[in-house]
């Protein structure tokens, strides 16, 4: 996304300096392409922050199912070692 922004803004950016050459009879066609530039860089900037929130919410979404996946892995080895324990301990009664 970052890169279309930055070209848009080059575009933008050069459209004064390539339309200088012109004569001064295309002045209206410079503005509104001009216009038109300044319309699509802002519908760029407004993808590019639409897009902005969704990494955000991807992100936060990432580091919950990370969290979750920790939680749930700790509750795991809980519940191995206390099968193990009480394993022992019916090996151990059975014994006697």
């Amino acid at each position: 996304m970052l890169p279309r922004a930055v070209v848009a803004c080059l575009l933008v950016l050069s459209a004064p300096l390539a339309l200088g050459s012109e004569r001064p009879q295309a002045a209206p066609v410079r503005a509104a392409s001009a216009a038109a530039d300044r319309a699509r860089l802002d519908a760029l900037r407004g993808q590019e922050t639409h897009e902005d929130a969704q990494v955000k919410q991807l992100k936060k979404r990432v580091d919950t199912l990370e969290s979750d996946s920790q939680a749930a892995s700790r509750d795991i080895e809980e519940r191995d070692r206390r099968i193990a324990e009480l394993r022992r301990q019916l090996e151990a009664s059975q014994g006697k």
